[in-house]
């Protein structure tokens, strides 16, 4: 008989390849993860969404658990939900499920894919999933609360490269250089590269880059009317979970702006709001990939039947660690338009709308623009809220000990 468990002991751990995520207590969702472990401490054991150390990533688990946690090991009443990238083979999936029970004691396991978490997180069952992290970018597609293997697609770029493009650029700067050399307790480095990108609203990606110009010599004639329209959502999705791309981008940009570091004022300019360039454009690290518009063309159009293809359109979520930038979704929503066919007689498969997905409203900390990188953690807090209330749908202790690791097939996304 399995044990009978309370919301306040679910865990949800949210496994990542430069920073984790975990919480306890899911009786109110609507709340950031208490814990966030950078995976630096363990000598990053998640290398390219594969895992390559699993002696370290069993100890950040560990230390996750029953340090940050406090949950007694000897009289573990805390199930625990993990979300994972899509790349995890059964075989990762069943050595997990070994580790949480046979060296942390968990009375119930439950493993998902991190994009259907995404979309959960966001309130569609359905969207394309582009997941911008510090090593890569994932694009993946779910249809009706299916993840399409079929559609995943993994451009190698991601903030790691956006700091070396970036560090780069200044280094060009030979007015920002020469004020660098004045000050002896700052290097021209990665670490000031990641600290200026990371800083709100100094990289503004959609500007300069002609990119409404170029839109306009290649309309999409049936999109015009309706691309920002975030009113015009289909099948009852409403408008409060609608992101609007256009909200994004200030009007009032200046050309240089001062940045405070080390306390010291630094003077960037325009030049940053190309920092994540490489991702429209691989070719200019010498990155043989196509381009994030190009990938999600492809993921969506590998989806059948061909009917689904405008409903995910659609539903479009921007998440990952470095999905903050100011007006990213503007710049993709842009460039996409130069992708997709167009034609005078709309038919069935032709995309109608582009929408961009955030976190509803009634999510009233969570919906806030500084938490929208979290939907992915929001998702795995529904989803344990409700798959732990019974035992049929997780993989409790006695199914572990009646089945072995292989039963975690059996009761999973």
């Amino acid at each position: 008989m399995s044990l009978a468990l309370r919301e306040e002991n679910f865990v949800v751990i949210n496994v990542g390849s430069s920073y984790t995520m975990a919480g306890i207590g899911m009786h109110d969702t609507n709340k950031p993860p208490s814990v966030i472990v950078n995976m630096e401490e363990y000598d990053y054991p998640i290398k390219e969404n594969a895992i390559v150390d699993w002696t370290k990533l069993e100890e950040c688990w560990h230390h996750i658990l029953f340090k940050e946690l406090n949950i007694k090991k000897s009289r573990n009443e805390s199930p625990v939900l993990l979300a994972v990238p899509v790349q995890w083979s059964k075989l990762e999936h069943e050595r997990i499920t070994q580790i949480f029970f046979e060296s942390f004691n968990v009375p119930g396991v439950y493993i998902a894919p991190q994009p259907l978490l995404s979309a959960f997180g966001c309130g569609s069952v359905t969207g394309l999933i582009v997941d911008v992290g510090s090593q890569m970018t994932d694009i993946n597609v779910v249809v009706d609360s299916l993840v399409q293997s079929q559609s995943n697609f993994t451009i190698p770029i991601g903030g790691n490269h956006f700091d070396d493009y970036f560090l780069q650029l200044l280094k060009k700067d030979d007015q920002f250089v020469q004020h660098i050399n004045t000050l002896p307790d700052i290097t021209l480095d990665l670490a000031l590269a990641r600290f200026v990108r990371e800083q709100p609203g100094v990289c503004v990606v959609s500007v300069g880059h002609n990119i409404e110009k170029a839109a306009a010599t290649e309309p999409l004639s049936m999109m015009d009317d309706t691309l920002a329209g975030e009113d015009i959502i289909e099948d009852g999705l409403g408008g409060e979970n609608v992101r609007n791309p256009d909200d994004e981008e200030s009007s009032d940009i200046p050309e240089r702006i001062n940045v405070e570091y080390k306390g010291h004022t630094l003077s960037i300019g325009s030049y940053r709001h190309r920092v994540m360039d490489p991702l429209f454009m691989p070719e200019i690290l010498d990155i043989e990939s196509p381009s994030l518009p190009e990938s999600m063309r492809l993921a969506a159009m590998n989806c059948e039947p061909p009917e689904i293809r405008p409903k995910i359109w659609e539903s479009i979520i921007v998440t990952g660690g470095c999905s903050q930038t100011q007006a990213l979704p503007k710049r993709i929503k842009t460039e996409v338009q130069l992708f997709l066919p167009h034609s005078e007689n709309t038919g069935d498969t032709q995309p109608r709308i582009l929408n961009f997905l955030r976190i509803p409203d009634y999510f009233t900390v969570l919906k806030d623009k500084k938490y929208q990188h979290f939907s992915t953690w929001l998702g795995a807090e529904i989803v344990a809220k409700l798959v732990f209330m019974d035992a049929k749908n997780y993989v409790s202790k006695v199914d572990y000990n009646e089945s072995g690791p292989s039963v975690i097939h059996t009761k999973s996304y």
